[in-house]
């Protein structure tokens, strides 16, 4: 009797063993089957990119990305001289950190100033966002600058060509593109 009541009780010992263990499997595969689902998500993290701009009594400067996308990229550097009018700037080469590109275009011309006109102009200069698409014409980079004239409000904004390595290459300094002008006084635009 003993040996049978012993047999019996190593079966339930048996049983039990195996009962925890299907369990333990079965709360296994929910588990992973949810820690997979939520690996799948895609995780949407928000992209920030900086556009810096800063003013004293004789230049402005600011920053800006020139290529799309996440990762970062190629940025542009721009000074804004108010004696002269010269917006100079240059594209950062991500590859050499050196200055591959340089651009110059004067702005008192696009902004209605006549010669000798105005004895110290200020200006504000800053950087915006914009995907432009234009027929036949250079690429431009995902950036605006806006350049603002203190004295009348009228705002210039510039396009940054990109891709175009004629001047660059032969170290000219490549244009700006004036795109459009606004006269927040209703004046005329020159």
């Amino acid at each position: 009797m003993h040996f049978r009541s012993l047999r019996l009780l190593s079966q339930g010992f048996v049983i039990s063993r195996l009962g925890w263990a299907v369990t333990g499997l079965v709360v296994g595969v929910v588990l992973s089957s949810r820690v997979a689902r939520w690996e799948r998500k895609p995780q949407v993290l928000p992209v920030v990119q900086a556009m810096t701009s800063q003013a004293n009594d004789s230049f402005a400067v600011c920053t800006t990305p020139m290529t799309s996308g996440l990762g970062g990229g190629a940025e542009g550097f721009f000074m804004l001289d108010f004696l002269t009018g010269d917006l100079s700037g240059g594209l950062l080469n991500p590859a050499t950190g050196t200055f591959g590109v340089a651009y110059r275009h004067n702005v008192l011309d696009d902004l209605g100033f006549q010669p000798g006109q105005a004895k110290e102009p200020t200006f504000l200069l800053v950087a915006g966002r914009a995907e432009l698409r234009r027929r036949g014409a250079p690429a431009l980079a995902p950036s605006v600058l806006y350049v603002t004239d203190c004295s009348s409000g009228a705002t210039v904004a510039y396009g940054i060509p990109v891709g175009t390595q004629q001047g660059a290459a032969a170290g000219v300094p490549l244009p700006l593109l004036p795109l459009d002008i606004a006269q927040p006084r209703g004046g005329a635009q020159p």
